[in-house]
């Protein structure tokens, strides 16, 4: 590491500490009202979240910089910049236990939001629409289009499996599915991560690579990364997974892991710089250990799938899956308190086919702005793999014995298991002696000249 990297890593550190000591928005002063009937005048600030029965609302207190969560049902449509009165009783959020027996850290997850009161089914009413900023407004516009459009050529429940894998949503899913995907150790997949993001571009570019240039196809493999942060209304999960795709792509691309790691670290560095929270984020988390261990992991198990085809970049994807979901899997038994005993299976059954899924999903949305007749093809390519997908997670999550709970993961343990992790890859390789092989031909992962 240079002496320029250094110092710029220090300088990140002490704006990171300086923001966290004196900028990060601290609780306002409504103690006093918990539990009272009051009313407040505020607008919406982001897109509601729409769950199955039920939909939350980000709103700012007109004249403040408060935030409350406004929890009411769906029978009204609330929108972006909506200005509101909301009349009900406040209340505190608090930590519950999940189904898993493992606590939840409800209050430092909305903090992270600079949320720190609810209101719960209060009376709403609308004054006055369209008063956010134009642009947000067109990208959630974009992103909820971009959701019916795959929910016109894609059924439930796989609908809701597909808006979970492309968009990091998980509204539509329901107890059960929740569950099943813990317990399968598969609730990864529906997180919006950079390698999530990345699946999309990289299927993009394989199959325009056929077509045009390495170059232009990197470029337009950029381009699917861009687009797809707006598809998503470009909200800051979005933006971190965008940014760290893009690392990802350009280092697996070029052959320059080791340059891409490192602007991997820094871009890293520049978010937590920019909100300190962000560590505790969970999209931050999985992006972060998802690129560091496509980048790095994937070369070493690539020779584990030597038995698929390398057409279609089926090998390369699989490695790449899988060395995504090893990397994660610390964090997920650490975040879940959940060890799945058929993990490995479900993931190995399902992993070859979640590429292709987040492609189809992606192109079946894309297209469907322009027409249904021809999004329908990828639609039904989509559906057909999702249903296998689903299939594959409610039959082993159904199973008694699918996992162990564990209502404390020691952080200790995790660490471990990530120097462990550490040690594989970066390590003992140096050990290793590989065979040679002529640059550039047949290896996805040698160095370009």
């Amino acid at each position: 590491m240079s002496k320029k990297e250094i110092i710029l890593i220090l300088i990140l550190g002490l704006i990171a500490i300086s923001r966290l000591l004196f900028f990060i928005p601290k609780a306002p002063e409504f103690d006093n009202l918990v539990g009272k009937e009051v009313k407040f005048e505020g607008q919406i600030v982001e897109d509601p979240d729409i769950r199955l029965n039920s939909q939350q609302l980000k709103v700012k207190i007109l004249g403040k910089k408060d935030h409350l969560l406004v929890s009411t049902n769906r029978a009204m449509v609330y929108k972006y910049g909506d200005i509101i009165i909301v009349e009900g009783k406040l209340s505190k959020p608090e930590n519950f236990i999940t189904a898993q027996g493992k606590e939840f850290n409800y209050v430092k997850y909305l903090a992270n939001q600079d949320i720190y009161f609810l209101f719960k089914y209060p009376q709403i009413k609308i004054l006055s629409r369209d008063n956010g900023n134009p642009i947000f407004s067109l990208l959630y516009k974009i992103k909820n289009s971009f959701v019916k459009s795959i929910n016109n050529v894609i059924d439930l429940p796989e609908s809701s499996l597909a808006s979970g894998l492309v968009l990091g949503l998980r509204g539509g899913f329901d107890e059960e599915m929740r569950n099943n995907l813990i317990e399968t150790g598969t609730i990864h997949i529906v997180a919006l991560s950079g390698y999530n993001v990345s699946i999309v571009a990289e299927g993009v570019m394989k199959f325009l690579g056929r077509i045009f240039s390495q170059g232009a196809s990197t470029v337009l493999g950029i381009i699917t990364v861009f687009l797809f942060v707006i598809m998503t209304g470009a909200e800051a999960t979005a933006i971190r997974a965008g940014i760290m795709a893009t690392i990802m792509l350009v280092g697996r691309i070029t052959g320059r892991k080791y340059l891409a790691g490192r602007a991997l670290v820094i871009a890293a560095l520049l978010m937590i710089s920019y909100d300190p929270r962000v560590i505790t984020d969970m999209s931050f988390q999985l992006s972060f250990i998802a690129a560091t261990g496509v980048l790095f992991l994937t070369p070493k198990i690539f020779k584990w799938f030597s038995f698929l085809p390398l057409q279609l970049g089926i090998r390369e994807m699989t490695a790449s899956t899988m060395a995504a979901t090893i990397f994660v899997l610390p964090l997920i038994l650490y975040s879940t308190g959940v060890l799945s005993l058929v993990s490995i299976l479900v993931n190995f059954l399902i992993l070859l086919f979640i590429p292709w899924a987040m492609l189809f999903v992606f192109l079946a949305g894309l297209l469907g702005f322009i027409s249904k007749a021809i999004a329908l093809p990828f639609g039904f390519l989509a559906y057909t793999i999702l249903h296998y997908i689903l299939s594959v997670i409610n039959t082993f999550g159904s199973f008694s014995l699918a996992s162990v709970s564990i209502q404390s993961f020691p952080i200790s343990i995790t660490i471990i298991l990530y120097l462990v992790l550490a040690w594989w890859v970066f390590i003992k390789k140096e050990k290793e002696k590989p065979a040679p092989t002529k640059v550039g031909a047949g290896n996805p992962f040698s160095p370009k000249l």
